[in-house]
């Protein structure tokens, strides 16, 4: 992963035209993305009407990081933005680990990140707090075999090769949860950890013999005929955040400004479950997909931004436990004190 972030940082305000995405590994991002809720403070999320009529944002610039433009376009898409009470400036990121460097050294206010990435920088030092919640459907992560494997069930993985995609991630996640759900232990397969592309190649020539991954690469692989043998029903949390510095969590104004845009965000990710059709054209333009491959993605894809609880809470828990048993972090995190749970004041 990129180490650097300012080489990757794009101005943007709103009234530009989204940018396209540069192809299917911009898609990972747009499938898994999860942002929108808190920590220490116990009130529940309030209403746009008690955060932003408090206070005049018209003032207030809010820097907001995003992963390859996703958000913003789907945001636009939504047509949520229009009457926004402050300025926008986006810049964009090719991954969420510069991302999260640009939020440490204040370049920016927010940005969304997955589960592993937010769990590395704050188990780092890093200064951030988790602000918001996504949750994509489970479907949208899976185990695949080739169309021909002899494989049928997570049980028959032992002795296999098996890639999970990159260390830590949920396809990663998957796999341990999967193992230890078939009654195997990681000792009991030969774990390749490979970038999507090399994966792709791997499982497409047979150097593999099952992939744990996430949309777009499943709904591409089942275009060749894999087969899903476990996807993360009742593993994986889907849970993915929106993450902040600790000065814009800290200071009123962009904290209400912030508030605002969780609001719109998650009104942006209704838009998108509830309009399957004009989404999937979206993400096939956006991402330079096949629209039947698209169709696929977006009808496995469900978001939603729960307010951030003890359940959540309780979720990334155990996600960093699990994760710290694996070696991805090299000691226990306790997450609640990086969480806010209001913004509003």
């Amino acid at each position: 992963m990129l180490r650097l972030f300012a080489g990757h940082q794009t101005r943007l305000v709103t009234h530009h035209k989204p940018r396209l995405l540069a192809g299917i590994t911009a898609l990972a991002a747009v499938s898994l993305l999860a942002a929108c809720g808190g920590g220490s403070d116990s009130a529940a999320p309030k209403s746009s009407a008690t955060t932003g009529a408090r206070a005049d944002l018209s003032g207030v610039t809010l820097r907001i990081a995003d992963q390859v433009g996703q958000t913003k376009a789907i945001l636009e898409a939504a047509g949520v933005l229009k009457d926004v009470p402050y300025r926008i400036e986006w810049s964009d990121f090719p991954a969420a680990a510069p991302l999260l460097q640009a939020l440490r050294a204040n370049a920016a206010d927010i940005g969304p990140a997955g589960d592993a990435p937010v769990l590395n920088a704050i188990g780092a030092g890093a200064p951030l707090k988790i602000v918001g919640v996504t949750q994509t459907s489970a479907k949208a992560v899976a185990v695949l075999v080739p169309k021909d494997s002899p494989i049928r069930t997570v049980a028959d993985l032992k002795g296999k090769t098996v890639s999970p995609t990159t260390k830590g991630s949920v396809g990663h996640y998957l796999l341990l949860g999967a193992l230890k759900e078939a009654g195997l232990t990681p000792h009991d397969v030969t774990i390749s950890f490979l970038t999507p592309p090399a994966a792709t190649a791997a499982f497409d020539s047979g150097q593999i013999d099952a992939w744990a991954t996430w949309d777009p690469y499943i709904a591409l692989s089942e275009q060749k005929g894999a087969r899903i043998i476990r996807d993360g029903t009742g593993i994986s949390s889907g849970l993915g955040f929106t993450v902040a510095s600790e000065q814009a969590a800290g200071d009123p104004a962009r904290r209400a400004a912030i508030a605002d845009f969780l609001l719109r965000q998650a009104r942006a990710f209704d838009w998108s479950n509830t309009n399957k059709a004009d989404f999937t054209r979206l993400f096939a333009s956006l991402t330079k997909l096949p629209e039947p491959v698209a169709a696929a993605v977006t009808n496995r894809r469900t978001v939603t931004a729960p307010p951030i609880d003890d359940t959540i809470i309780k979720q990334l828990q155990e996600t960093s436990d699990v994760y710290t048993e694996a070696g991805v972090i090299d000691h226990r995190l306790d997450v609640a004190p990086f969480f806010v749970r209001s913004l509003a004041f």
